[in-house]
């Protein structure tokens, strides 16, 4: 699937023209942002990949899943599709994409691959997380197809009242009373926070406009949603 340039939002050109030449195998991928952590010496992780999925024209939303409350491991938390890498897989691409099949249907043909940037190292985890990134210029379906591992989907827009860019909903985060980072607190109960509201807003940051810093009161992680 592909579409012209003229018909992406800004930030889809931006990531489109960033990861361009590291597609075409003209040099490294690029880095998305530092780890959150220390990565130890003898560093040895798994590797896995997500999917940022970014659709929509007039008003591009990002795909977001939240984790099922079963799960033994961040359950209840939001996430970016995508999992673990298979010996199966030719590449980070492909187990981006296998995993949001798995997870919410999504179709690789409904969408268009603009590239991935660096592993970013999750050392508390032993994992290495590579952001791919991908556009469609309409929402595709999307659906919960294991609920083991996914509660619901979410769309969530880029700009306007409740979305990602929305000063409002852009918020510090506080885990037992220390700072968490960013949290995204979203409409619906979508509270996102930790590893991903940093590699969102890092992709936010991409873009011509970046988005505000958080402010106003502190929100503790709800208990759902650690």
């Amino acid at each position: 699937m592909s579409a012209g340039g003229e018909r992406r939002p800004p930030l889809v050109r931006v990531l489109a023209a960033e990861l361009a030449p590291s597609r075409r195998g003209e040099g490294p991928a690029p880095r998305l942002m530092n780890p959150l952590r220390p990565v130890p010496e003898g560093f040895s992780p798994r590797r896995s990949a997500v999917l940022a999925l970014l659709a929509g024209t007039d008003d591009p939303a990002l795909l977001l899943q939240e984790r099922s409350a079963t799960l033994r491991s961040q359950p209840g938390q939001f996430a970016l599709p995508g999992g673990r890498h298979e010996d199966s897989d030719r590449d980070d691409v492909e187990t981006a994409l296998r995993e949001s099949a798995e997870e919410v249907g999504l179709r690789a043909g409904d969408v268009e691959v603009l590239g991935a940037f660096a592993p970013v190292p999750m050392p508390w985890r032993d994992l290495t997380v590579t952001p791919v990134v991908a556009w469609s210029p309409v929402r595709p379906p999307v659906r919960v197809v294991d609920e083991a591992e996914v509660a619901r989907v979410v769309w969530a827009p880029l700009a306007g009242p409740g979305s990602l860019t929305d000063p409002a909903c852009r918020v510090p985060a506080l885990l037992d009373g220390r700072a968490a980072g960013l949290a995204l607190d979203l409409p619906g109960d979508a509270f996102v926070w930790g590893f991903t509201a940093a590699m969102v807003d890092a992709l936010l940051h991409r873009g011509e406009q970046p988005p505000p810093p958080p402010r106003g009161p502190a929100r503790e992680v709800p208990s759902a949603r650690r």
